[in-house]
């Protein structure tokens, strides 16, 4: 496979993933339907559509790509078919969402470098890609974001992206580039679940509940 069937399997996957997660969440706060598909749909496209409106790539990938729709719509028919074989909805939830987020990461890092991004900026609209689907997709079902759970989540997806951006720049090709990061990122959402490894975080201790 060359570099661009590479990136277009990744997308492939990565909105299929997302969309089973978005599904999911929807099937288990008990919404119809047509709300399955919608908010599969916004879970696969959330991240990438506000990574192209804040680089100012128009039209959004998506409207370019109108195969994205209906693998999003496959992966909420899967999701809804599906839901009789899994034993846990919220554990199929949370693998689908990490395998989505370990993708897009990459794909999202990559958009903003074919779009002339600096290196850091490319990191950070990584990070977008990956997280934003879900923010949408937890905002409209009214739950808490994982991102700002205190969380391995944005963590990874930033840390892959910068695994990607830094091989890219150390002359490594970039199919191997894009598979090494998208490696990394799931192992390390992967460890952050299977051992409850927190994000760190730092406040200083309160004199009194006034401050």
């Amino acid at each position: 496979m060359d570099t661009a069937q590479i990136f277009g399997a990744l997308n492939v996957i990565g909105l299929f993933v997302f969309a089973i997660s978005g599904a999911l969440t929807a099937l288990r706060n008990d919404m119809d339907l047509f709300g399955v598909a919608m908010i599969a749909f916004v879970t696969g496209v959330g991240g990438g559509t506000i990574r192209d409106v804040l680089i100012g790539s128009f039209p959004v990938w998506w409207v370019r790509e109108p195969s994205a729709i209906f693998v999003c719509l496959a992966g909420a028919a899967v999701a809804t078919l599906a839901q009789p074989l899994l034993a846990s909805r919220l554990k199929t939830l949370i693998w689908a969402d990490a395998m989505g987020l370990s993708v897009f990461a990459i794909l999202g890092a990559q958009a903003a470098l074919a779009a002339d991004a600096p290196m850091i900026i490319a990191i950070f609209m990584g990070a977008v890609t990956a997280t934003f689907g879900g923010v949408v997709r937890d905002v409209l079902l009214n739950e808490a974001p994982l991102i700002l759970k205190q969380d391995i989540y944005a963590t990874a997806a930033l840390i892959g992206a910068g695994v990607y951006v830094g091989l890219l720049s150390l002359q490594a090709g970039d199919s191997v580039a894009a598979v090494v990061a998208v490696t990394a990122t799931f192992l390390i959402r992967v460890a952050a679940i299977q051992f409850d490894i927190p994000s760190p975080k730092y406040a200083r201790p309160r004199k009194n509940e006034l401050e």
